[in-house]
């Protein structure tokens, strides 16, 4: 199901795309630092897309290795919890009562 979700949201993106870059085909003048160029609409629109995208994707990353090692981290922690539970459970009770 999440698979056809995919595909349609896909053929959506797609379909409105096509439409926006037909409907936008006026050149526009582009300045760089020491150049510019013409460029159609559409494709500065897809370019400064597709830069933010790259640039979210590489913020992203770096909460994701930050949030991995942390995981690593308190599964290091719990298999030592485990290992120690196990071990103080194969342990004889003591014969003395405390109370």
């Amino acid at each position: 199901m999440r698979k056809i979700i995919a595909i349609i949201l896909f053929v959506v993106v797609l379909v409105m795309s096509t439409v926006f870059a037909l409907n936008n085909d006026q050149t526009i003048s582009v300045n760089y630092l020491f150049n510019s160029s013409e460029l159609p609409l559409s494709l500065v629109v897809f370019w400064a897309g597709l830069c933010g995208l790259i640039l979210g994707i590489l913020g992203m990353l770096f909460a994701v290795y930050k949030y991995r090692h942390r995981l690593k981290r308190v599964n290091k922690k719990l298999a030592n919890a485990e290992k120690e539970l196990n071990h103080l459970r194969q342990q004889p009770l003591s014969s003395k009562d405390p109370f």
